[in-house]
Formats: C-alpha cells, sequence, structure tokens
C-alpha cells in the first residue's frame, strides 16, 4: 500500500476531544458530506494503524515549545503504516504558526532511515526538497530517536470541491524509543492519557458550513492536543521524573 500523502500541506487544523457515545453522532453528521479516505477503505472499519517515531534535542527542546506555548513551533516525526518490510516510511516536519499547519513530508525506505537514525546519511541525490529539510533539521538540532506513538486512524475526506479531511484517532500509546524501531506491534506499549477520541478537522480556507453546524451540535471546543506531549509527558511520569531531569 502506497501511503501518498494526498492531505494539503498548508491548512488550518481543529482537534477535539469526543466521549466514545459522540462518534457515532459525528459520522452521522458528516455522512452525506464525506467519503472513507483510500487508505480507510481498505481496512477494517475504516480504520488503518499509524506509528510514529518523535525525535527531539536531549533537552527536548521541540516538547518544550508545545508545553511553554510557543505558537510558531515544529515536530520532526517518521511515521509508518505496516510492518511489512518492503513497505515504505515517511519522514515528516509538522511545522505550526496558531492553528495554521504546513506538513513537509517525504517517501523514504526503512534502510535509509535506519541509516540516518544510525549516524549515517541518505542518498539526497535520489531524495526530494523534504527529505533534505527534514535532514538539515534533524542535523542542525543533533536530533535523535525519544519515543514512539501508535494509534487507531478512522478517516474521511470531503466529496466536495473543497479539500476537506475528519478524522477520529483511538488507542493511543506510546513507547520511549531510542533506536531505529519503527514497528507497530511487540510489548512495552503503554497508554497515552487521553479523555476520548480525538477528532481532526483539516481544511483551507473557511471551515464548511456542515462542520460548523456539527460542532454546534455537539457544543465541541476546538482544544491542543499533542499525541506527542501527552505520550512523552506520561513517559516522563513514569519514570518518575521530568523532562529536566531526563535532559540531564
Amino acid at each position: 500500500m502506497d501511503f501518498t500523502d494526498r492531505t494539503l500541506s498548508s491548512r488550518f487544523e481543529l482537534k477535539y476531544w469526543l466521549h466514545p457515545s459522540q462518534v457515532r453522532v459525528v459520522r452521522e453528521a458528516i455522512g452525506p458530506f464525506v467519503q472513507p479516505d483510500q487508505f480507510a477503505r481498505l481496512g477494517r472499519d475504516n480504520s488503518y494503524p499509524i506509528s510514529s517515531l518523535y525525535l527531539d534535542t536531549r533537552a527536548h527542546d521541540l516538547y518544550r515549545t508545545t508545553v511553554e506555548g510557543h505558537k510558531d513551533r515544529f515536530k520532526l516525526r517518521i511515521r509508518a503504516y505496516s510492518d511489512e518490510p518492503g513497505t515504505p516510511v515517511y519522514l515528516e516536519i509538522k511545522r505550526r504558526a496558531n492553528q495554521v499547519v504546513r506538513k513537509v513530508r517525504a517517501r523514504a525506505s526503512r534502510t535509509e532511515v535506519q541509516a540516518l537514525l544510525g549516524g549515517g546519511s541518505m542518498k539526497l541525490e535520489n531524495a526530494d526538497e523534504g527529505a533534505a529539510e527534514f535532514i538539515n533539521e534533524m542535523r542542525r538540532l543533533d536530533a535523535a530517536s525519544v519515543i514512539r506513538v501508535r494509534y487507531k486512524r478512522e478517516a474521511y475526506e470531503s466529496t466536495g470541491r473543497d479539500p476537506v479531511r475528519i478524522t477520529f484517532d483511538s488507542d493511543v500509546m506510546f513507547k520511549p524509543t531510542h533506536d531505529g524501531d519503527l514497528s507497530l506491534g511487540g510489548t512495552g506499549w503503554s497508554t497515552t492519557p487521553t479523555e476520548g477520541v480525538i477528532l481532526e478537522v483539516k481544511f483551507t480556507d473557511n471551515c464548511p458550513h456542515w462542520i460548523v453546524a456539527m460542532v454546534g451540535q455537539l457544543d465541541l471546543t476546538s482544544l491542543s492536543i499533542p499525541k506527542y506531549v501527552l505520550s512523552l509527558s506520561r513517559s516522563f511520569a513514569e519514570l518518575g521524573g521530568s523532562a529536566h531531569r531526563q535532559a540531564q
């Protein structure tokens, strides 16, 4: 399966907590305007798994920018959708300025990524600008593997002309990772503290009226719900430390 990113490189992104009992109501509200995305249609229950390996500095500077409420911030991650050896993975930089998100994404082989995380180099002459930008940021920060976050994503895209993407993320878990392990399986995973299902709405200019109506019907409030920060904070708590102590 080729998980070429068909979402927008620059967009607005809103997140909401949903009680599990609200998921069906949201599905019914958006039903006339969306269809499962091309990957969800191939999965069970319009869903597929995601695992993201997050990279950060030794002092966890990228983690801190979110905790401290910086308006302009970014994350470095390597995303996988399968444990099949031949499937690709994706280098991603997710930059945020307030509610506007710009995502840089490049496809890579697992062999290339293992070499990169092991201190080697990728063949940049065969890579696109997205890969070069990721590698430059990684080296500038001297960033390394910190933690994997996995979850199940139920994904929909609009059937109209305006590109809109709606996802439900559940079963969020994490595993501290300091090597190049990208797998979704295995043991040692812990539950990320979430308040329910994470609803994400992504659009370009104006939020469609049918989404505004659904949000109003359920009286939802847009919140910051950073899976990386929630997971790493819980990891620190489980270790009996803090981000500062871990950085020492």
